[in-house]
């Protein structure tokens, strides 16, 4: 969605809120957002108690802690800016400006942006459009922080694992934070283009694979170093135990890796089919979903690809629950119906024993 704030001088600005504004009828709208806030309140669900999970069972490096769980916690801020929108979609956020229907995410076509003169009414819409460009570049850009913390702590295995100093993760969350930022006030703005708003997401996966990659056969290496009877490396406890720990990492979080890839290709593709017109605008509800629903697919791959999270976050997941005991009291009563079974039997064997003594 294109905003045209005009000015008095006769020049004008433009905004790019990555939402989407629909035709459908009001009932319509009703049932979507409905469904919607269904699935929303599941996965708010599914995001808070792996979030306890994580960081109730510590299996990794403190400093990826320290990058990943303020990614998954942008998770919220992201689901109330949606909340925003849907206010708007259903005019329970009350503006004297008519926003009408506005399914293209970009167009420079000034017959199918808003024009306006005021934002008055607007404000709460554009933070929730800077929201949702922020959360986006946040994961772009933190998943390259993450792939640098990996980097670092397989060339500084010398004491990277006994070192307490926070400040390669705090330093990694300041830069990669300052991208975001800067990039999603740009794009806000509109002060990059089209294409060159899609080159983070590009650049990020290749650079993700890439540094992957490089981490895997470099501890690969020191592995086969390690056990190699004629090295003439001397590796202590802790470069051994780094060695095993990043080589775990990696054992641990390959599907993860693949998973969050391959969710940032998906919607930074959907989103750049969307904004050069290669798909038709309804595809916008699916793509504009998978970006708010992702928490289904990256953090059930977190939580069953670590055995010990695993088994923690079926005994908190409410469905697992319910399943659980419902099976439960299926074999309850499955075995109460047998033993009701025997007594008959047993009954009936007693009173032919007594009839025959007759």
């Amino acid at each position: 969605m294109i905003i045209k704030l005009l000015k008095s001088s006769g020049n004008y600005s433009l905004l790019w809120l990555p939402v989407c504004f629909y035709s459908e009828s009001e009932n319509i709208q009703i049932l979507i957002s409905i469904i919607e806030l269904c699935l929303y309140g599941a996965c708010f669900h599914l995001v808070t108690i792996s979030i306890y999970v994580i960081l109730k069972i510590r299996m990794f490096h403190r400093n990826l802690y320290i990058l990943a769980i303020p990614m998954f916690a942008l998770w919220y801020p992201l689901i109330i800016s949606k909340l925003i929108t849907i206010g708007y979609q259903l005019n329970w956020i009350r503006s004297d400006i008519k926003i009408g229907e506005h399914v293209v995410i970009w167009t420079d076509n000034p017959d199918k942006m808003l024009e306006i003169r005021t934002l008055d009414g607007l404000e709460l819409l554009i933070v929730a459009g800077f929201v949702q460009w922020h959360y986006m570049y946040s994961i772009i850009f933190g998943v390259l922080a993450i792939a640098a913390e990996r980097a670092i702590a397989s060339v500084l295995i010398e004491n990277y694992e006994s070192n307490t100093q926070l400040f390669i993760p705090y330093l990694l969350t300041v830069i990669y934070q300052f991208f975001a930022i800067f990039t999603s006030l740009s794009v806000l703005f509109h002060k990059f283009n089209t294409i060159a708003s899609h080159i983070p997401w590009i650049l990020s996966c290749v650079i993700a694979a890439f540094v992957y990659l490089f981490v895997k056969k470099v501890n690969e290496s020191f592995r086969r170093e390690i056990k190699s009877s004629n090295r003439k490396r001397v590796f202590t406890i802790s470069q051994q135990f780094q060695v095993k720990e990043n080589l775990r990492a990696l054992r641990l979080g390959t599907r993860l890796v693949f998973v969050v890839l391959g969710t940032i290709a998906i919607c930074g593709s959907g989103m750049a089919a969307l904004t050069f017109q290669i798909i038709p605008s309804y595809f916008s509800h699916i793509i504009e979903n998978f970006t708010f629903l992702n928490p289904y697919l990256i953090l059930l791959t977190a939580m069953f690809s670590v055995p010990q999270w695993e088994k923690k976050f079926k005994r908190m997941l409410l469905t697992w629950h319910f399943l659980k005991k419902r099976r439960k009291f299926v074999n309850v009563e499955i075995v109460e119906n047998s033993k009701k079974d025997l007594d008959m039997e047993t009954n009936l064997y007693f009173k032919q024993l007594a009839d025959s003594w007759i």
